[in-house]
């Protein structure tokens, strides 16, 4: 409480002089806390003097922590680094990881350093960590002189993870490389022959062909006839389903999203009689990539085989627009309207898959069948002598190639048999031959080269 001394004034009383005393209730206490004294000079400069104390503190704090910082990055930098000897015995002695604080450190200070950035993958290849190392091979400045060779082995490195989208992708940079700056000619056969053997993993020869050829044409006149073996073993060759399931399923299993991979992996189910995981990979691959026009045929073709009619027609009915450019749709189409009784339309549906693929030769006897029925004599007959065609020269290639090699082998060597030539030049003329009738132009001149070459 407050005691207050108030003096009522009045003119005509002359009481106002007595001071009237009462009690009122202190305003400045309250229940949440003391009353606020007016502040002091005391007080005033007392609060001066802490603020100033506190914020010399927090500047000395800061000159403390930069001076510390400085001193620590020049010790860093300082700090004389390991030379290739003394990693090489750390690396005998099994000290990886001290190879690899060093070789980072040298990074660190010289970003653009190709051999360190070599040495570290190497390092990283011996401590086990392959997946690292195809990654900092594959980061190899491309002015290196060791730039392709390190590619190379990123994707070695790649292949052993079972990362083959990106082992290819690696593979397919050494094949493009700059014809100012090209790969040596046997580092660019080898790459060749990994991405071949890849996609011969993955029943990929619609890929495979223009890597054939790129390789044919970078190749000596000495070994364009073995690799011209290439293109035809991918049609008498085909690796067994069971060992192509196990090989892409490590890939899959690597990198999901691996489209390529997982589509390879449903071909080896349907080809293993196991269907339901053939159309269940199918459509994870559609969910990756929804336009692709090889997975829908690959699609069609699963629910072709396995008797799905009802899924076959919606399937028909869900097809973009790029599935129009695979053949093989289009003759589904034509399938599709020969059994609902459209004969018109599947003759148009034929028409159009044999404009994509002159050679096929599903399209050619199915055609044949419609032209007749539609009283086109002459055509039906056109496309029957060349379903008859296909079919003689596709019984003939595997003996014709057994054939070549067994020359090429007998004609191999610095100094040959001449009738060894004689014979290697017969095997090679009948091989052209066949090639011209299977409509494999590229695989013809190429046979006209090799004669050329001899």
């Amino acid at each position: 409480m407050v005691v207050l001394r108030l003096r009522p004034y009045d003119g005509d009383d002359p009481r106002s002089d007595v001071p009237i005393m009462f009690r009122c209730p202190d305003v400045s206490a309250t229940r949440e806390g003391p009353a606020v004294l007016p502040p002091t000079p005391g007080r005033v400069r007392q609060g001066v003097r802490i603020h100033r104390v506190c914020l010399a503190v927090v500047k000395l704090g800061l000159v403390a922590g930069l001076a510390g910082f400085n001193v620590w990055w020049y010790l860093r930098d300082a700090r004389p680094l390991a030379d290739n000897q003394t990693m090489e015995r750390w690396m005998a002695r099994g000290a990886a990881e001290r190879v690899l604080v060093e070789q980072r450190e040298i990074l660190r200070r010289e970003p653009h350093n190709a051999e360190a950035r070599i040495a570290l993958g190497r390092a990283l290849a011996t401590s086990g960590r392959l997946l690292e190392c195809a990654r900092v091979l594959r980061s190899v400045p491309d002015w290196s002189p060791q730039h392709y060779d390190s590619l190379f082995r990123a994707a070695q490195a790649f292949l052993m993870v079972n990362r083959a989208r990106d082992a290819e992708a690696v593979l397919k940079s050494i094949l493009v490389a700059d014809p100012l700056h090209p790969p040596e000619p046997g580092l660019y056969h080898d790459a060749g022959q990994e991405l071949l053997k890849l996609y011969a993993t993955e029943d990929r020869w619609e890929d495979a062909y223009p890597v054939i050829w790129q390789v044919f044409d970078r190749s000596a006149p000495a070994d364009r006839p073995r690799a011209l073996t290439m293109r035809v073993r991918s049609e008498v060759e085909r690796v067994a389903p069971g060992q192509r399931r196990e090989a892409v399923a490590r890939y899959v299993a690597a990198d999901p999203k691996d489209i390529e991979a997982l589509r390879a992996l449903a071909n080896a189910e349907l080809a293993l009689q196991r269907r339901e995981e053939a159309i269940q990979h199918m459509k994870e691959c559609l969910q990756i990539r929804p336009d692709d026009p090889r997975v829908w045929r690959d699609y069609l073709a699963i629910l072709q085989a396995t008797g799905d009619r009802e899924g076959f027609r919606a399937a028909m009915e869900k097809l973009p627009k790029s599935a129009d450019e695979e053949p093989e749709v289009w003759v589904h189409r034509g399938r599709q309207a020969e059994q609902a009784g459209n004969v018109e339309a599947a003759a148009l549906a034929y028409r159009e898959a044999l404009n994509l693929d002159p050679n096929r030769i599903a399209a050619h006897y199915r055609l044949a069948a419609i032209e007749a029925r539609l009283g086109h004599r002459a055509e039906a007959e056109a496309h029957r002598r060349r379903w008859d065609e296909l079919r003689e020269a596709q019984a003939k290639l595997r003996q014709v190639d057994a054939e070549y090699r067994s020359a090429l082998s007998a004609a191999a060597g610095d100094n040959p048999d001449p009738r060894a030539l004689d014979r290697f030049r017969s095997a090679t003329r009948r091989l052209a031959v066949t090639c011209e009738a299977l409509g494999w132009a590229r695989a013809a001149a190429a046979c006209r080269q090799i004669l050329a070459d001899l």
